[in-house]
């Protein structure tokens, strides 16, 4: 995409190489973290660097087409979606794993509600079914997640690690919660009120996803250092 040129005035594909790059520059960092930090952090980091390459190529695939046709559908976005949600909630899971030996059952109950969260909105954008019962459906998902990171065993393992550890769940945890409420608000004005893939929307879409995962896997990256040294 960055072969093409394209003007100042094209926010949508300047938001795309942005988050390009800075997903991929910081999956670099992630993988170079994974030098510096103890064995029992590597799990969660290389989860948030894998998620941030699976991003960064999702977003390269979505600017090239939207510079070659100057419009977008959601399927680019759910094709991205699919790797990088369950592999961020895994890394949550993995997160809290380091500071004690959460159940198994909760990884694969965390991980198959974060597909489903992706998968029912997707079904309902694709018209399979009703898009408002898509998202009501995804939404019931999340809030799955967000009850085990808030009342389930991993917080309760987290609570008994160190400050920057505590620190950095409070953080993955509103980030996860305040920052991932946009996708819901951006469905209505999306699909219900039928705005469409608008250019104001993809942006905001890409900010969002680039606010949401870049944060959380930093958050993972510094926690890790910190209680590797």
């Amino acid at each position: 995409m960055f072969g093409t040129l394209y003007g100042s005035g094209d926010v949508v594909s300047t938001s795309y190489a942005v988050a390009t790059i800075a997903t991929l520059a910081l999956a670099a960092l992630a993988l170079v973290g994974l030098t510096w930090t103890s064995s029992r952090w590597r799990v969660p980091l290389a989860l948030s660097a894998i998620a941030l390459l699976a991003a960064g190529f999702a977003y390269l695939d979505a600017g090239k087409v939207w510079l070659a046709q100057q419009q977008m559908t959601a399927a680019m976005r759910y094709a991205g979606w699919f790797t990088v949600v369950p592999l961020q909630v895994a890394a949550a899971y993995f997160f809290a794993r380091c500071l004690g030996p959460v159940s198994v059952g909760v990884f694969w109950r965390i991980t198959v509600a974060a597909i489903l969260m992706v998968l029912t909105r997707y079904l309902g954008d694709a018209g399979f079914f009703n898009p408002t019962l898509g998202v009501l459906l995804s939404m019931a998902f999340w809030l799955y997640i967000l009850g085990e990171m808030y009342f389930g065993s991993m917080a309760d393992w987290v609570r008994k690690g160190t400050r920057p550890v505590r620190l950095g769940w409070f953080w993955m945890r509103l980030i996860m919660t305040i920052g991932w409420a946009i996708y819901p608000v951006l469905h209505f004005v999306d699909v219900v009120i039928g705005v469409g893939q608008a250019p104001a929307v993809l942006v905001l879409y890409n900010v969002s996803d680039l606010f949401n995962l870049i944060t959380v896997s930093m958050i993972v990256l510094a926690v890790a250092g910190q209680e590797s040294y």
